[in-house]
């Protein structure tokens, strides 16, 4: 979900933002036509939300009262309202609580900028209750508010209808000020089926009112909510049962699931419940509301959503089960409760004020989500782990010229979806690790400082730095700049990163310089494009030879270099330590030798040693370094045991297998990766035994194992899924059960075999199983299997639509079918096919990047095939 408006719509957006906040009907008799944005001039103070949601008829009908403070007279109110029938309207001016009717002229469904417009008699400024009443359907998709369903163990099903408004979603469930800027109270009735199903929303309930509105109903009314946004509210129709544990405050915490799977929420109640105190304590903050839920939905667009007091999430996403789960399967539950625990704090309590600091959210909650999973698991390395799981994917994606910045101005949905990316989440939580390693104890301060002085309201980029600023004053050495702000905006405010370039000037002196990091040598860009030029201000910490503390410098963007004064017996330096910053390093060939040693006998942390082995393979495919150097160090793996290290490896040569598999190099490269892994997977092997990261780095292993056409890897998948189809009641591994499902296919899998495949994952209840099936069938080998794949998965009645994107990417990654979804196909044809298909929403950005990519392929196979094959031969 990504999106990049065209140049023309930039500037247009940009004159509508620069408008935005003047009085618009000074320049218009139609404002609501000039901006995608409501007036700033017009406040809900309170909503009384009354909801009523047929299960039977997937509609639903209700009335909201919206208590509005408008700052200057007008003639018109907006809301925003999308997919609703709007069945009446009326409005009251408010004085001394007094009420009088206002007349309405006209209203008017505007669906260009999803408004519904009342237009009123002249009024003056003053406070108004606005009343409508409304309907629609619970079945236009799984965002707003929807119908889902599940189906139990005994072939029972029931249905539910449950929301989903983060980002612009609200409006489709009731009409309202959806936008992040606009913080209310809520009080909220909700009508449920009275035999069997439970209302839930954000705040406990405050009284139930049987046969209302009529028999067989009851209304449930919830206390008053604390101020929050739209995109917050979550109400919920459903018949789960619940497991609930009472916090150390008193306050008591549950998670709603199908009777059926409540017994695999007890690991969620256990993260939910530790990571939330632990989160108190960081913070420095109570947790302010009164309870805090987890509801597992069947049918869910995210992962999950941080609704204030009642978090949402896939089924995957919050189900553990140890006798069915693997360790995989247990680290995303810990990782995304940990995450959406974070926003109770960074979000909910303190908010944007516009989406395009939605990486203030993001950034934020995927930084500490790596705190939190620590916390309740210190085994699992996740220090580290943040270089592979974090940072290294999304310096990939930000070396392409189709990045964006991660402060981009936004204002259309499709442009606000859009940037709901890994720029957000991945290379803003990158960035605040950066600044807390080099700002130290100041950094939490300065959070919790800006927490406290915004609960309850919004800010922006800004405010955030000056209280990071504060806190660092008096800590800052001298020489250096103290200004968080400074430092940072070189980070948020223009795409991509810098290569740092490390070269011996001297026999004690090393002279360090950045360049713009571009995966494709042959990219252009204009420097003034960017305010910085496309120079930054880089935390330089180093440790050589002659002294393994970590020394610490500065490479400022207005500066062309740095000196590094070191002995002159120093026989190499390691920049970058423990990949702290958002950026690569390059070395001369010699010191890459060097370094490589270090990687072999393992004298760096695991952390170093993945990044080196990610930075040497960016800087040989950007043409930066030889290729030679980059294979040359890959030969150090073959003494890695540990998982983070091996992951970064393992990604580097998975990359370069599809861009081989048409050339001479292909089976000389897979030979060469199985030589390197072939003694691991022996070692290793199937089974689930082993701590936590020997079980992910098996998994690993396996993968890599049979992706580079080891024997005895296919082999073994083979026989496996063999002894699976024979018998289903035949225990596979769990950490590689999903391994098997995948190449257990490639040798023999037929027609009959992907039909059992499809049927088991049609009767499975277990959603991360499900989806270990959709993995496993989208790697057949007869293109026609997949075409079929593809045709059926796109009928909602075999495949949740939730999954649907999923399954289209699991099959991209398969050679054999990369080119039924566009992945790997001639970028003539892609520029064809989206030519004819102009109108790309959220995805616009997707295409640019996608197109970016094949141009990069095409040239990067002509330009290291022989290279590489010539390395290779001497082998």
């Amino acid at each position: 979900m990504r999106s990049r408006a065209s140049f023309l719509l930039s500037v247009l957006m940009a004159v509508i933002v620069a408008g935005h906040g003047k009085d618009m009907t000074k320049s218009s008799d139609r404002p609501w036509e000039d901006s995608f944005r409501l007036p700033d001039t017009v406040l809900p103070q309170h909503y009384e939300l009354y909801i009523h949601p047929d299960l039977t008829s997937k509609t639903f009908t209700g009335q909201v009262t919206i208590s509005l403070l408008s700052q200057e007279p007008r003639d018109h109110f907006l809301v925003h309202a999308q997919w609703l029938t709007i069945t009446s309207s009326s409005l009251v001016s408010v004085t001394d609580n007094q009420t009088q009717a206002v007349r309405i002229n006209e209203t008017i469904d505007y669906e260009p900028h999803q408004f519904f417009v009342v237009r009123t008699e002249q009024v003056a400024a003053g406070s108004f209750q606005l009343t409508l009443h409304f309907s629609g359907s619970l079945e236009k998709g799984i965002l707003g508010f929807y119908y889902s369903d599940y189906t139990d163990d005994n072939g029972k099903t029931s249905g539910l209808a449950t929301t989903k408004f983060q980002p612009t979603y609200a409006r489709r469930a009731f009409p309202c000020f959806d936008e992040p800027s606009f913080k209310s109270t809520y009080s909220l009735t909700v009508v449920r089926p009275s035999e069997g199903y439970r209302a839930l929303s954000n705040m406990p309930v405050k009284k139930e009112t049987a046969d209302s509105p009529s028999a067989g109903l009851t209304e449930v009314a919830f206390e008053k909510s604390v101020p929050m946004v739209t995109y917050l509210v979550c109400f919920i129709v459903c018949d789960f049962s619940y497991k609930e544990t009472i916090l150390e405050s008193g306050m008591p915490f549950r998670v709603y699931a199908p009777a059926h799977h409540l017994s695999d929420t007890d690991y969620a109640l256990e993260v939910g419940k530790s990571v939330l105190q632990m989160y108190e304590g960081m913070f420095d903050l109570p947790f302010p509301l009164p309870k805090s839920d987890m509801v597992a939905i069947p049918d869910y667009s995210s992962g999950a959503t941080e609704h204030w007091g009642i978090i949402t999430f896939r089924e995957t996403a919050i189900y553990y089960n140890a006798n069915e789960s693997s360790a995989a399967n247990k680290q995303r539950v810990a990782s995304v409760i940990s995450h959406e625990m974070a926003h109770q704090w960074f979000g909910n309590l303190v908010t944007l004020k516009w989406w395009d600091d939605l990486w203030l959210n993001e950034g934020f909650a995927s930084y500490v989500e790596t705190k939190g999973v620590a916390y309740v698991e210190p085994d699992w390395d996740m220090g580290s782990q943040f270089c592979t799981s974090t940072l290294l994917p999304v310096l990939g994606i930000d070396s392409l010229l189709s990045s964006h910045p991660i402060i981009q101005a936004v204002e259309t949905p499709d442009q606000i979806n859009a940037i709901f990316d890994s720029i957000s989440y991945n290379k803003g939580a990158s960035i605040l690790r950066m600044l807390e390693n080099f700002m130290g104890e100041s950094f939490q301060t300065g959070i919790n400082n800006f927490l406290k002085k915004f609960e309850y309201a919004n800010a922006v980029t800004q405010d955030l730095w000056n209280e990071l600023t504060a806190a660092w004053a008096g800590s800052v050495p001298e020489g250096q700049k103290g200004d968080v702000g400074a430092i940072m905006n070189t980070w948020t405010q223009q795409m991509g990163f810098p290569v740092v370039t490390v070269k011996r000037s001297a026999p004690n002196t090393f002279t360090l310089s950045q360049e713009r990091f571009l995966l494709d040598p042959n990219a252009e860009y204009d420097p003034n494009d960017s305010v910085f030029r496309y120079k930054w201000d880089v935390p330089v910490s180093y440790t050589t030879s002659a002294d393994s503390t970590v020394q610490r410098s500065w490479l400022y963007h207005e500066n062309s270099t740095l000196e590094l004064a070191v002995p002159a017996e120093v026989t190499w330096i390691k920049v970058n330590m423990q990949y702290m910053g958002y950026y690569r390093v390059n070395y001369e060939p010699d010191m890459w030798a060097e370094l490589g040693k270090l990687c072999a006998s393992k004298a760096l942390k695991a952390s170093d040693r993945a990044g080196l082995y990610s930075d040497v393979f960016a800087l040989a495919d950007a043409a930066l370094i030889n290729y030679t150097v980059a294979l040359d160090f890959s030969r150090n793996v073959a003494n890695e045991s540990d998982y983070v290290p091996w992951y970064s490896m393992a990604t580097a040569f998975s990359n370069l297998q599809p861009l081989l598999a048409s050339t001479d190099a292909n089976l000389p490269f897979k030979d060469y990766v199985s030589s390197l892994v072939e003694p691991l997977f022996i070692s290793l092997g199937w089974e689930d035994n082993g701590n936590h990261l020997t079980r992910l780095l098996r998994t690993e292993v396996v993968r890599l194992s049979c992706l580079s056409g080891g024997e005895a890897c296919l082999g073994t998948a083979a026989a496996e899924i063999q002894s699976w189809i024979l018998d289903p009641k035949y225990q596979l591994p769990l950490d590689t059960r999903r391994q098997v499902y995948r190449w257990g296919v490639v040798k023999g899998g037929t027609q009959a075999t992907w039909d059992l495949m499809w049927q088991r994952a049609a009767d499975e209840t277990s959603a991360t199983e499900t989806d270990n099936l959709y993995f496993g069938m989208a790697n057949f080998q007869d293109e026609a299997i997949l075409l079929r794949y593809i045709e059926q998965s796109m009928d909602e009645k075999f495949v949740r639509s939730q999954n649907f994107l999923r399954i289209l990417e699991y099959i991209s990654t398969n050679p054999a079918g990369n080119d039924l979804v566009w992945g790997w196909g001639p970028s003539w044809q892609m520029e064809a096919f989206f030519s004819q298909y102009p109108d790309a929403g959220a995805g616009q950005l997707n295409r640019e990047q996608a197109i970016e990519r094949v141009k990069y392929n095409i040239r990067w196979v002509n330009d290291n095939t022989n290279t590489i094959l010539a390395w290779l031969q001497t082998l």
